[in-house]
């Protein structure tokens, strides 16, 4: 295997490799804790404010409330040399009738890595989504040191050119996703409109447009939707074409395997150069109309090489119970070249390294999908490793979901394990090495640390 691989922790912040531009940055915002995070306004993580369990919870940016706003950024810069990936799960729902079809959206983006706490400001929010400008109050500047403004508008606002935004749409685009572009000093050349994609179908009233369920979750419910319900991936993409930056957002909602293309839009470098580092952040705004705006399992990496991503259905289990834990381990070929001889390994392992025994953890399934050939096991697990080689398209993905079972006590409480995947080829060259490693980590507590014990991922 390759060496210097950075060790991801899923769940926990780390700061990026800077050896030769590469970088890999994770958090899944499932527990209380909010290291490496500026959190603002209404944005809370709902595992600290109580709203779900310890290892259940999500980076929420609004309540379902009217004339919400929120934002968090990641206090962690990253290069930019070889280009940036950021990829992040979303659910936009709301409990009430606001009677608008939901409202306003969010945006994530991307600003300037020497921007500091003290120099941090959002642009407008409302239609602005925390990145634009915006014109109440009046003279609303768009964020610092902002290059990229990625909008989910569900109202349709972020696209438009009116509340003192540069360029775009003479008419709302509700369901839509909207490119914007850098701040300026300048204040009427400031984050001007690029580009935006109208989504799923565009008959009937602005109202039937914004009631389906494209960027929003538009049955009222009492629960977040399931991922059955309602699920959204995300990728946001920047990369070096010739001289200039190629930027490409895509999408995958549920039932889907595969990414679908919404914008691709080149940025012209010499009138928007590219600054040497980013931060990412992310906004949310509601008005007369809302949602719950929440955000899981952020990515942040380079582009155009093979990775591996690793998700567990749970950051916290309870000791004294026998816990199914199920893992999703998602392998990605985002190079031009269809690959057949990837190398991948996974241990169950303590905090420690080592790889915990069968009376501790025991595999009981692995299963793929995606794959053009796979050798892995799947029935007979003589230990909590598996290894073997698989096979995909070129700049495709599969996924290898690994079933197995905690066993009571195994551990003691307070203690983790952690579930460690590793890839690699000489079918390429590899341009970043620190994301061929993805670890998923869970943390072993007493069981009446449970706020609801019916939660299905903690008693299975």
């Amino acid at each position: 295997m390759k060496k210097n691989k950075l060790l991801l922790l899923t769940g926990i912040l780390l700061g990026c490799s800077l050896n030769n531009a590469q970088f890999t940055i994770t958090n899944n915002f499932r527990t209380n804790d909010s290291s490496g995070l500026k959190l603002g306004d209404n944005a809370t993580l709902t595992a600290a404010s109580g709203v779900d369990p310890n290892g259940e919870g999500w980076l929420r940016l609004t309540n379902a409330a009217t004339y919400q706003k929120g934002y968090m950024y990641i206090l962690q810069s990253f290069p930019t040399d070889l280009g940036v990936l950021a990829d992040f799960e979303y659910k936009a729902w709301r409990s009430s009738n606001d009677g608008y079809n939901g409202a306003d959206g969010f945006s994530v983006f991307l600003f300037n890595g020497n921007v500091t706490e003290a120099e941090f400001k959002l642009g407008g929010y409302g239609g602005s989504l925390g990145y634009a400008t915006y014109n109440n109050p009046a003279g609303t500047t768009g964020l610092s040191g902002g290059y990229i403004g990625v909008g989910f508008d569900e109202y349709g606002n972020f696209a438009r050119a009116n509340e003192n935004r540069n360029g775009g749409t003479n008419v709302e685009v509700p369901n839509s996703v909207v490119l914007r572009g850098p701040t300026s000093a300048t204040y009427n050349l400031s984050n001007p409109y690029f580009a935006h994609t109208p989504l799923g179908d565009r008959t009937g009233t602005l109202a039937q447009i914004r009631n389906r369920n494209e960027i929003d979750y538009n049955t009222i419910t009492p629960t977040r939707p399931t991922d059955n319900q309602f699920y959204r991936r995300f990728q946001l993409e920047v990369k070096r074409v010739g001289a200039d930056y190629q930027v490409n957002v895509k999408w995958r909602k549920q039932g889907e395997t595969t990414f679908t293309e919404i914008i691709t839009y080149t940025i012209n470098s010499a009138t928007y150069p590219i600054p040497p580092t980013l931060k990412v952040g992310f906004a949310g705004a509601t008005g007369g109309g809302y949602n719950f705006h929440e955000i899981r399992n952020i990515l942040l990496t380079t582009p155009g090489n093979i990775r591996v991503d690793s998700r567990s259905d749970m950051a916290i289990l309870c000791n004294d119970k026998k816990t199914r834990v199920t893992l999703n381990i998602e392998v990605t070929n985002d190079t031009p070249i269809a690959l057949s001889n990837i190398n991948f390994s996974n241990e169950i392992q303590n905090s420690a390294g080592t790889l915990l025994n069968t009376s501790q953890f025991k595999i009981t399934s692995l299963s793929t999908t995606g794959f053009t050939a796979s050798n892995l096991p799947t029935t007979s697990f003589p230990t909590n490793r598996v290894s073997g080689k698989v096979g995909l398209p070129a700049n495709r993905s599969g996924i290898v979901t690994i079933t197995g079972e905690y066993y009571p006590k195994a551990l003691k409480n307070n203690e983790s394990f952690k579930s460690v995947t590793l890839v690699d080829t000489s079918e390429v060259t590899d341009t970043d090495n620190s994301n061929n490693t993805a670890t998923s980590v869970i943390a072993v507590r007493k069981c009446n640390f449970i706020t609801n014990p019916s939660l299905p991922s903690y008693n299975k």
